[in-house]
């Protein structure tokens, strides 16, 4: 290619393959880990299997290339370069995924059960 022309995206040849293959295994190990907690409370539940996937599977740019992988994995990399600086920012950014993630949770689990007692209500009203 020349200089003045436009660099296409490359990445490796089984990019998309890898991604498949850390993806189940990720909902493997959330499965394990679900199945070790089954017997607490269905908010302690949610809370760590949820932090857990927004740690394994929330995407971030690779630095100096343009290819994606896990924020978690990208924080502790730049932080060889950058320090304590990068994994305070990744860190940050994995919390504001995990706060939306459950606030969007715990207020559909809210409006479901909310509705499903108004519908008791109303059936033993009549």
């Amino acid at each position: 290619m020349n200089r003045g022309s436009i660099d296409i995206m490359q990445t490796f040849e089984l990019y998309g393959t890898a991604w498949v293959v850390y993806m189940a295994f990720g909902v493997l190990l959330l499965a394990l880990v679900g199945y070790k907690i089954r017997r607490f409370s269905w908010l302690v539940k949610f809370i760590l299997l949820s932090f857990l996937a927004v740690g394994a599977f929330t995407p971030d740019l690779v630095k100096d290339s343009h290819t994606y992988a896990p924020l978690a994995i990208t924080s502790l990399l730049d932080a060889e370069v950058e320090g304590v600086s990068a994994v305070i920012s990744g860190l940050m950014r994995l919390l504001a995924v995990w706060g939306i993630l459950v606030f969007t949770v715990l207020a559909g689990r809210h409006y479901y059960f909310s509705r499903k007692a108004q519908k008791q209500t109303e059936l033993e009203a009549d």
